[in-house]
C-alpha cells in the first residue's frame, strides 16, 4: 500500500506551499494518524535519504583522524544484513566514495557520522 498525497506544491511560482483538494477533516484525520504513530514512537524518521552527502569521522590505523564526505546510496529504515568476514552485521545507511564504502548505523550519527561538514569538523577537533 502506498502513500496517497493530500497535498500537493503550488506550481503557479505565485505563492509557495502546498494545497489540497481535500475537505479540512480528511486532512486533520491524516495529521492526526501521523501525530499518534509519532506518539506511539512507530514513525520512522530516518537521519538521512539517499543522495544526501554525510561526513564520517574515521580514525585509519597508524594515521590522523579525518573526515571522509561521502555519498548515500541507500538507506534501509528497519535495517539490513551483511555477512562481513563471517559475521552477520546489521546496518541501516550505505555511503560510497569513488575510493571506499562504508556501512552505518543509525546510532552512528552524532558520534562518527555527520550531516553537515562544520558537525564533523567539531567532533575531529574533541578527539
Amino acid at each position: 500500500m502506498g502513500l496517497t498525497r493530500l497535498t500537493h506544491k503550488r506550481e503557479s511560482g505565485m505563492k509557495s506551499g502546498y494545497w489540497s483538494p481535500n475537505r479540512k477533516e480528511e486532512l486533520v484525520e491524516k495529521l492526526a494518524d501521523y501525530e499518534d504513530l509519532e506518539e506511539q514512537g512507530k514513525l520512522l524518521k530516518p537521519p538521512c535519504a539517499a543522495g544526501d552527502t554525510i561526513y564520517h569521522v574515521c580514525i585509519p590505523k597508524n594515521d590522523e583522524p579525518q573526515i571522509i564526505e561521502m555519498k548515500v546510496g541507500c538507506v534501509e529504515p528497519c535495517g539490513a544484513i551483511r555477512n562481513y568476514k563471517g559475521t552477520c552485521e546489521v546496518w541501516n545507511v550505505y555511503a560510497e566514495t569513488d575510493y571506499t564504502k562504508a556501512y552505518f548505523k543509525f546510532f552512528d550519527f552524532g558520534k562518527t557520522v555527520f550531516l553537515t561538514g562544520e558537525e564533523a569538523e567539531a567532533a575531529l577537533k574533541e578527539l
